[in-house]
């Protein structure tokens, strides 16, 4: 299974949540190669489609996004957020929120960065009808309307939302949300193309562009607005350069030969730098589900019919998914996205087991029409073999990754039940949730499955409504107990990737999530 076509997938569904619990970082012992250099070689998989980060989209262009543009708050490691561009943030209630911005941060022109610079930004990027911003915006600001309102001599800005939204402290840690400044907003098509010179806001900025080879980036000399990591040590790297590089193996003989410092792997590759004079770093990078279609009127065979999608989850262990695509290395996985995210459920009892001998007695004669992407040869193949092994007749659609999530959403009559590849990397798990409650793609939502819960939508809804995070938590995770009872979805497993440093070079995981602004030299 290709897993890197999963992330792209993951990445135009966008599923995510609260801050991750936890945190790890590390470094690998320092060498003289290290010690001599002031440069981070790591690589892409995809070459960067844009330098605007309120239309990232893929990983890509979000690993880029948060190298040249600062956010408002940031994910962390004693702590779960910290201070990016606002040193202190007050929650006034779950639709207003009140953050002071740090009165030495600055563009990369030397443009005071000011509240009124950070509203604008937020202004351009809930004014856009790009999809990657559309999902930046729900991200951070919820599905109402956010005003900004900048208060210069108090240096603070007010964010007021029309609906309720608990979630949005980390949702403005996320890339997409980065201030542009006014040079980058002045010439749009030129941010875009990552020639404005005064656009960037965090620590990097773009200092060459290969179209579809690589991209260098330069440590700006007058950069001092690093978040207060607690476990991050070392020098930033002067220069980084990221090279696209799609496959695993090549990677990993790169990394062996020092061709690179840092790169990541999705499979076993990984294991071959179990040694001495390499660290790894482990996160969870895509939650991998079965969705179920129950539309109205589409033929599908699950509307209405909650004992034969049970009879599914029997008929498929995850173990055999997670051998067949992720070859063992992903985790177990018990609700609609990743346990490490703060108010998942973690309880195997409220999935289905493996029991194919029960799963035939309602899967025997049925014929189900399964939904995925290509170059999931493997996992398809053993999906497919393992419903047809409970006697169901399956047919399988394999699109690319832009057309399977147009069928998905908008076609519901061509398909019974999807592979879904959820992003489990920045920790917002109501928008996991929402894929299975409330209004569907066509009505404004993005439920998916098209179920009518109204009890799991009052739930959810309270949850975004709660200014604690005990309540919040509280109704999040009775919503997605709900969700699992029924089985609108069979969660399968989380795959778990691995950011590898050789010696003398740090990367860090900070709250679930790999930040290259936090990659280190420490020879």
């Amino acid at each position: 299974m290709d897993t890197k076509r999963m992330l792209t997938g993951a990445a135009a569904i966008v599923a995510a949540g609260l801050v991750v619990t936890g945190c790890a970082s590390t470094a690998a012992p320092a060498d003289d190669a290290a010690a001599a250099t002031d440069t981070i070689n790591a690589e892409l998989w995809y070459a960067p489609s844009t330098f605007d980060p309120a239309k990232a989209s893929a990983s890509s262009d979000v690993e880029i996004a948060r190298l040249g543009f600062d956010t408002l708050l940031r994910q962390g490691d004693a702590e779960p957020i910290v201070g990016g561009l606002a040193t202190d943030w007050e929650t006034v209630s779950a639709s207003e929120y009140v953050f002071t911005i740090r009165d030495d941060a600055t563009c990369a022109d030397g443009t005071a960065i000011t509240p009124g610079v950070v509203a604008a930004s937020f202004e351009y990027l809930t004014g856009l009808e790009d999809s990657g911003a559309v999902t930046w915006k729900n991200q951070a600001f919820g599905s109402g309307t956010p005003t900004f309102t900048a208060d210069d001599a108090a240096r603070t800005v007010t964010i007021d939302l029309s609906e309720p939204y608990s979630q949005l402290l980390s949702g403005v840690t996320r890339p997409g949300t980065g201030i542009i400044c006014p040079a980058g907003l002045d010439d749009p098509e030129g941010l875009a193309a990552g020639t404005v010179a005064g656009a960037w806001s965090g620590p990097y900025t773009l200092a060459e562009n290969v179209s579809g080879v690589s991209v260098a980036y330069a440590l700006r000399d007058d950069y001092d607005a690093w978040p207060e990591w607690a476990s991050v040590d070392g020098e930033p790297a002067a220069t980084i350069n990221l090279t696209v590089q799609p496959d695993s193996n090549t990677s990993a003989n790169l990394l062996e030969s020092g061709g690179v410092d840092v790169a990541r792997f999705y499979d076993s590759n990984a294991l071959r730098f179990d040694t001495d004079g390499f660290s790894t770093v482990t996160f969870a990078s895509s939650a991998y589900n079965l969705v179920f279609n129950q539309a109205p009127g589409t033929g599908s065979v699950f509307e209405g019919d909650e004992a034969l999608r049970a009879a599914v989850g029997q008929a498929i262990d995850p173990q055999g998914f997670n051998d067949a695509g992720l070859d063992g290395l992903g985790v177990a996985q018990y609700t609609v996205n990743s346990a490490g995210y703060a108010c998942a459920l973690d309880d195997p009892s409220l999935v289905q087991s493996y029991d194919p001998a029960a799963a035939s007695a309602e899967l025997t004669g049925k014929t189900i029409r399964l939904l995925i992407m290509t170059n999931w040869d493997p996992a398809a193949d053993y999906l497919a073999e393992s419903l047809r092994a409970a006697g169901a007749t399956v047919e399988v659609s394999a699109l690319d990754p832009a057309e399977w999530t147009k069928q998905m959403r908008t076609a519901p009559e061509t398909w019974d039940v999807a592979v879904a590849a959820e992003n489990a990397e920045s920790g917002l798990i109501h928008l996991s949730i929402a894929r299975y409650l409330g209004p569907t793609y066509p009505q404004g939502g993005t439920n998916v499955a098209a179920t009518d819960n109204p009890e799991a939508v009052a739930l959810f809804e309270a949850g975004l409504s709660a200014a604690d995070t005990a309540t919040q938590c509280e109704n999040f995770e009775a919503a997605q107990k709900s969700i699992l009872e029924r089985v609108d979805m069979v969660p399968l497993i989380t795959d778990t990737h691995r950011y590898v440093a050789r010696a003398g070079f740090a990367t860090h995981v900070l709250s679930g999530y790999w930040d290259p602004t936090a990659m280190r030299i420490v020879g």
